[in-house]
């Protein structure tokens, strides 16, 4: 009898659910947009202007790397000076580290080891 009950339970719960899983994706949809993104492996140690340098040599143009992540208190450190005047004694970290423009969209250059 136990597993009688199990599937009209699971029907029931999924009958229920559906409707509650199809307004949060509406909801979902009207708030997550795309934003192009480049995704670059490191095989070892490589500073920020070399990864620049390789993108630069893909067609990307205006490559520009931050040593911060971006923050709630700092969302575009890339248009901080302080924090993109020397790319050439920043290690490349994983994760995000700069952006970079290709036919006219910005990418955002994340980073793996």
């Amino acid at each position: 009898m136990r597993f009688q009950r199990l599937p009209s339970l699971a029907v029931s719960l999924t009958a229920f659910c559906l409707p509650l899983l199809g307004m949060q994706a509406a909801r979902a949809g009207d708030v997550i947009t795309s934003v192009p993104t480049l995704h670059v492996v490191v095989p070892g140690l490589e500073s920020q202007a070399q990864l620049a340098d390789r993108l630069r040599a893909q067609g990307y143009q205006d490559v520009i790397m931050s040593s911060v992540y971006p923050s709630p208190a700092d969302p575009y450190p890339w248009q901080n000076p302080t924090l993109t005047s020397h790319p050439e004694q920043t290690p490349v970290h994983d994760g995000w580290n700069g952006v970079a423009f290709k036919n006219g969209q910005v990418f955002q250059v994340y980073a793996d080891h």
